[in-house]
């Protein structure tokens, strides 16, 4: 694969998607983590992103970047709960920014298009879960050679992401970034 290609990691957050950007930028990769809207992915510089805007379109970067390849990104779901309950109550609660905010309009957007609710509503997010893993395998049914699944919290690393991309592995380890 080219580097010039594009590579889009469309798992949900909370499922190890800044250390897939990481990894991509270890791979010589311009990766940014979950960018705001489409205008911060348009540049030509940008070759790799992942969450929040990727993950919502994807379809769309389909499309556009018919050479791009797609990560989804997952993890166990009582264990996405639990990360995604931390998040939302004690990261980033929504009286925690106000409307002039800068992080708050991109941060209700992607929370109220990709989860359905704005605190914490675990039927809900089970309910889009199921819904993103779904729509994502339906979209590349007959193409997954275009989708790579990854459970970077399970192990998964180079050895499954280095051959899909066509890539050498580095010897660097496989970056593990950690929400605090």
């Amino acid at each position: 694969m080219n580097k010039k290609d594009k590579v889009w990691g469309i798992g949900l957050g909370r499922t190890s998607t800044k250390s897939l950007c990481k990894g991509l930028n270890i791979l010589g990769y311009n990766a940014i983590h979950n960018p705001p809207n489409l205008e911060a992915i348009s540049s030509p510089d940008i070759n790799a992103a992942a969450e929040g805007t990727t993950a919502f379109h994807f379809k769309y970067l389909d499309l556009r970047f018919p050479d791009s390849r797609f990560i989804l990104t997952t993890r166990e779901l009582f264990s996405w709960l639990k990360s995604c309950e931390r998040a939302i109550n004690n990261l980033y609660l929504m009286d925690r920014f106000n409307e002039t905010d800068e992080f708050y309009n991109p941060m209700v957007r992607n929370r109220a298009n990709r989860y359905g609710c704005l605190e914490y509503d675990r039927e809900r997010l089970i309910e889009k879960y199921y819904q993103h893993h779904a729509d994502v395998i339906s979209h590349f049914k007959g193409r997954m050679h275009k989708c790579l699944i990854m459970n970077i919290p399970e192990g998964d690393g180079w050895e499954k992401l280095c051959p899909f991309l066509e890539q050498d592995i580095p010897e660097a380890p496989f970056p593990c970034v950690r929400e605090k």
